[in-house]
Order: C-alpha cells, then structure tokens, then sequence
C-alpha cells in the first residue's frame, strides 16, 4: 500500500450521509470539479439507478485519523459471465452506459492525483482482491489513469488494456454571444427562419426552485411524442424528481423552453457546476421538427450562458455529434480494463483465441 495515503474501504451505508460537507468541498479542489461527481448527483443515481450491484467507496487521507479527504472513489461490484466464466467487476458506482451519467471519475483533490492513484491501485492488489476485473469507463484522455495504468499493474499481477472511448463536444462560453453568433451562418439562418414561421414563438430560461417540476413535466410531455418516445428522461422520471430540486436549491440546474403560445415545441435542461454548463437533455415535438427548434433552442441556450461566469458548456459524450460544428474542442475518453491474471483471464484468452482460429479456418477454406 502507497505509504502517503490511507485507504478505508467503506461499504455504502447511512455513514456516508456524514460525508456530504467534506466531500463536496474536496470536489471543488478536485482534479476534474463536475457535477456527476458531486454528492448529491451520485448519491440520487445509486439510489435509482442501482440494478443490483453491490456499492463501496475507497475513502483515502494522508494519514489514518487525519479526518481531510484527499479521495472519495464511488464504485461497485457488478457479476457478468463470459463464455460461461461468472466474473466479478469493479465499475464506477455510477453506470456511463446510462443518459442520466456523463464521464464518472473519482473525487480526487488536484495536489494529490498520482498519489491516489497509485494508492488505489496497491489498494486493489493487495488489499483487496474479490475481482476479476476493473473496467473504468469514459475516463477524460490524457488523465492519469489511462496514462499510467501500465505502470501500476504489472504484466505479472495484471492485464491492463486502454480503450478509446467517445468524445464530448465542448463549446466555448467564455467568449460573447456575438462572435460565437457571427461564426455560424448556418445556424443563423435556422433562428431567424424559426422565428419567421412560428407566429407566438415565445422563449423561456429559468432555473426557478419553484418551476423545476413544472418544467420537468414539460419535458416529459414532449419526450413522449417525440422520436425518443418517452425512453430517456420520461422512463427515469422519478430520479430526476428527486434530483432537480436537490439541485435547484443550489442554482444547478436550467431549463429552455420554446413556446407556440401554449403549446410546447422544444425543451432543454442543463446542469451548471462552478464554470462548466452540462447539457444534458433535449426533446423537440415531431410537428415541428421541419423548423429544427431542437437546434434553435440549444443555440439560444447557449446564448443565455456566453460572456458571462461560465468558461466551457459540456455536450456529453457520445450524444451529441451535431453539435460539433459549434464546439471549439473535443474532449476524448478512455476506457481502462485491468485484468487480473489467473485461471479466468487464461479461460477467456483461450476462448478468444479459439474463435480467431476458427474464424481463420473458415477464412482460408473460401479461398
């Protein structure tokens, strides 16, 4: 074990509540401060979105009754068999593989990056040894894990592969609503055409505590006669019922909403945390779809956040390709499997191994 940090394993109970202050302070001088890392966002998923898996947390401090957190890492073990191999599989707490999460990763304060890490990985070869697997999803590229993981997992205790994982468009906020207006003609002529065949169009922000579950309702509606058919948002509606107005009571959630008259056209929410906007959601009603009002209100969206406190707005990765045109950057991902050796890992490579054969065979024989 790391000889600078202690580790505490803790299993998800009601202590964690008493976490709540230390860990989200500890977020704000993290190495990467997002809002699907915050207390209150990890807390809510695992109580809804949990399908079974057994939720623990490596707790680490420089030393052991030294009550400052350096790390808290949310994770859990999930079962999975493979070719009839049952495994057991450590995975963010919070399942990526959801639209309710984007990008998870350890709260980890910035001075103390490679020391956790390193500390997490000793932690997990020899203290604590109930896995056949680490699969760590849609962690940023270039952080340290993916960089590093070959030299914390040695070819003797471990098998460690990094895998490109999806991208998330990032738009510039930092600078005004009219140099980003005046670099997307195409954009520009979908707003005013918008504007031209939508009579009562009518515009609304609000990220009102007293309007969030008129506003998630809003989008509800919408979803469900929407291409998406009420599968998002709508099939999670009671987590996000008890989330938003957690988060609005801090400011951190906004919705955008267009209006033909009274009738809903488009919806749009987002998250906000310290100077990061997420948006992470959007649905637009099928009769209108030939005026691209999706489109419309996410560039107006946008407008409301530029040029003022807000550095970066986070489309989330995997979701949102047609928002490339407006981002400034791409922030890519990986995806970090380790391995541990032993008779399982030698089952499935025989296995893998066998079926290239086969597929090879196969190959040859047609010519």
């Amino acid at each position: 074990m790391s000889k600078r940090i202690y580790v505490e394993k803790r299993n998800h109970d009601a202590s964690v509540a008493g976490l709540e202050q230390a860990w989200d302070q500890l977020l704000e001088e993290s190495v990467r401060p997002t809002i699907f890392a915050s207390f209150d966002y990890v807390q809510t998923s695992i109580r809804h979105l949990n399908r079974g898996e057994q939720i623990f947390y490596l707790l680490m401090r420089a030393e052991k009754n030294d009550g400052r957190l350096l790390a808290v890492f949310p994770l859990c073990i999930r079962p999975r068999k493979e070719h009839g191999v049952s495994l057991r599989v450590v995975m963010h707490a919070l399942p990526p593989q959801t639209t309710e999460v984007d990008k998870p990763c350890p709260v980890i304060h910035k001075d103390h990056e490679a020391d956790c890490w390193m500390a997490f990985a000793d932690f997990m070869k020899s203290e604590f040894k109930a896995w056949d697997i680490i699969d760590l999803e849609e962690l940023v590229a270039g952080s340290f894990f993916p960089e590093h993981v070959k030299d914390l997992f040695s070819l003797s205790s471990a098998l460690p592969r990094v895998k490109k994982g999806p991208d998330s468009p990032i738009v510039d906020l930092s600078v005004s609503w009219e140099d980003f207006w005046s670099h997307h003609r195409k954009l520009r002529k979908k707003c005013g055409r918008l504007e031209r065949r939508i009579e009562h169009l009518r515009h609304e922000i609000t990220n009102d505590s007293k309007d969030i579950i008129r506003c998630l309702e809003n989008y509800i509606e919408v979803e469900k006669i929407s291409w998406k058919e009420g599968e998002m948002v709508a099939y999670h509606r009671e987590f996000y019922a008890d989330l938003l107005p957690r988060l609005a009571e801090k400011g951190r959630v906004w919705f955008s909403t267009l209006y033909d008259g009274e009738v809903l056209v488009s919806v749009e929410m987002a998250y906000t945390y310290l100077n990061q906007v997420y948006f992470c959601h959007g649905t637009y009603a099928p009769d209108y779809a030939v005026h691209s009002p999706g489109m419309v209100n996410s560039c107006w969206f946008i407008r409301h956040f530029t040029g003022h406190a807000y550095a970066e707005g986070d489309y989330l990765a995997g979701f949102a390709s047609y928002v490339d045109p407006w981002a400034y950057r791409q922030e890519h991902t990986r995806e970090v499997v380790v391995y541990r050796t032993g008779w399982k890992l030698g089952a499935l490579f025989l296995f893998h191994a066998a079926r290239k054969a086969k597929f090879f065979i196969k190959k040859m024989r047609k010519k």
